[in-house]
């Protein structure tokens, strides 16, 4: 595969479209009808037209596949042609989803204490804290994510599970409306069984049902309906997540630069090769033998290498790192002398040109410079945010529109608890739930509790404790119950009695040794 390195547009500008369809047109549409596949064809089709491609190179980058791997071969087949493909993306991506997401995100339902247990244990069942992390993953490198609810277990045991969809196989169709609402999601792929024998599979989720397609490369027929099975979400269970309203990942409007950055870099790993091999230029008459023979014959018949040859008289030079030069015969004519061709590299200038471009892929992606001597050491808190500003304006966006995504899941997942649940449990409740986010930086530990000092006697205990909890780890709920029962136990122990053992001196106690 060869690109056009650094010219022209890089995607369709298709690529990021989203899927419209008339509402009214839908609700008449049969699923299993010949007219509703041939509209889903087309949408398949022309996702994997116009925006697959887009979400592939993407993805490469992420890899530290770039596009310099595949800029045209130079013209010279003899110059020095490296290709070095810079990790960016992936520093980026990881420095978005950790800063984040580093630290899960914390749900709290105070108007329901069972509903709060519920969210708890499905938040434990699907190890949501590494989902959202996947989520967020996608998010950074296409700009949008997918993610499906399905019911597991039995009918005593209906469990609410998670998966993370591939973006390059899945896409959803809204309706035409301001609010913009989910008619059904698509997910579609290939399976290939042996070479040339493939089958294409195509699912559809709707408000109530899953549709089932299968398309054999064997039959002319092309997609057919194979069956159906409900579901209970009352939705379509497959949410999308956007990084920003224009759906573009964390470095997709650096990827010029990143390439010049990889350009920059290759060439400098040639001009070093190049260096390495350079020509050797002989002005003058240089010694190089007086006979055309590579090959004498001595006495006893044998072939052996003429010294006297040009070839031979040349690499024995080289050899004894010696250049012997005749005086030139020709009086107008050049000295002898002896030189290496080489280009003049200005490091100064180089360097100066790959710091711009570095600074520039770190200031356009909002990612701070942790390189720079000015941002490690201890620092106070002000100064972190200040540093960490622009970071933390793109954060708090994310953070809205990610909220967003984990309240459908919720809400959904609370259609299915509703039916299969505890019935004592106030489901309707799922809306007054908060969802926190806490930024993962690095705390100065002392400017920390130095801060909860002073705010003591101003602001209640429990405010305090979640403050610490930065720094403990553990949520204020749970320390505002520990320090209950430290003070019970210290109660007991003032008045000589423990939770663990009996007081020998209360009443209807047998001491050892007694009867």
């Amino acid at each position: 595969m060869s690109i056009d390195f650094l010219r022209k547009g890089r995607f369709n500008p298709s690529a990021n479209d989203v899927f419209f369809m008339n509402a009214d047109d839908y609700a008449i549409m049969d699923p299993a009808a010949e007219g509703f596949i041939n509209q889903l064809d087309r949408f398949v089709n022309r996702h994997k037209s116009s925006q697959v491609k887009r979400l592939k190179a993407l993805k490469r980058y992420y890899l530290a596949d770039n596009d310099i791997r595949y800029k045209e071969p130079k013209s010279d087949k003899t110059a020095a042609d490296n290709r070095i493909a810079s990790d960016f993306a992936r520093y980026i991506t990881i420095f978005e989803q950790s800063y984040m997401l580093g630290k899960p995100v914390v749900y709290k339902n105070a108007a329901d204490t069972t509903l709060q247990e519920e969210i708890d244990d499905f938040s434990k069942q699907n190890n949501e804290s590494y989902h959202n992390v996947l989520i967020k993953t996608d998010l950074s490198i296409y700009g949008r994510a997918y993610e499906l609810l399905y019911v597991d277990g039995d009918e005593n045991n209906v469990q609410v599970r998670l998966a993370r969809l591939n973006p390059e196989q899945v896409f959803v169709v809204y309706d035409d409306t301001v609010q913009r609402n989910s008619l059904f999601a698509v997910r579609y792929y290939r399976v290939r069984y042996e070479e040339g024998k493939f089958r294409d599979f195509v699912e559809v989720y709707t408000n109530d049902k899953v549709y089932y397609y299968r398309n054999d490369n064997q039959e002319a027929g092309g997609m057919k309906f194979v069956e159906e099975t409900t579901h209970e979400f009352n939705g379509v269970p497959v949410t999308e997540y956007a990084s920003n309203e224009d759906r573009t990942g964390a470095y997709e409007a650096v990827l010029d630069t990143i390439d010049a950055y990889d350009l920059a870099q290759s060439e400098l790993a040639n001009t070093q090769e190049d260096f390495n091999n350079a020509l050797l230029m002989i002005k003058g008459n240089p010694f190089t033998g007086s006979d055309d023979n590579p090959v004498i014959v001595d006495d006893d018949g044998k072939e052996m290498p003429n010294p006297n040859f040009i070839g031979n008289v040349v690499a024995q030079m080289k050899q004894a790192r010696l250049l012997i030069m005749d005086d030139n015969p020709d009086e107008n004519g050049a000295e002898p002398d002896a030189e290496y061709l080489t280009k003049t590299y200005d490091s100064a200038g180089t360097k100066a040109y790959i710091d711009r471009l570095v600074g520039d892929i770190l200031r356009f992606t909002f990612t701070p410079d942790t390189s720079d001597q000015n941002f490690s050491g201890v620092q106070s808190g002000e100064a972190m945010k200040y540093k960490l500003m622009a970071a933390d304006n793109r954060r708090v966006t994310q953070e809205r529109l990610f909220e967003r995504g984990l309240m459908r899941r919720l809400r959904l997942a609370v259609n299915v608890w509703r039916i299969k649940g505890n019935s004592s449990v106030n489901y309707d409740a799922i809306n007054d739930t908060e969802i926190l986010f806490t930024p993962n930086i690095p705390q100065n530990v002392n400017e920390l509790i130095a801060n909860v000092k002073s705010l003591y006697g101003i602001v209640s205990d429990e405010t305090l404790l979640e403050l610490l909890k930065q720094f403990t780890g553990v949520d204020a709920d749970e320390e505002l119950k520990r320090l209950e029962k430290q003070k019970a136990d210290n109660q007991l122990m003032f008045n000589g009695q423990t939770n663990d053992y009996p007081n020998p001196d209360q009443e209807g106690v047998i001491e050892d040794g007694d009867e």
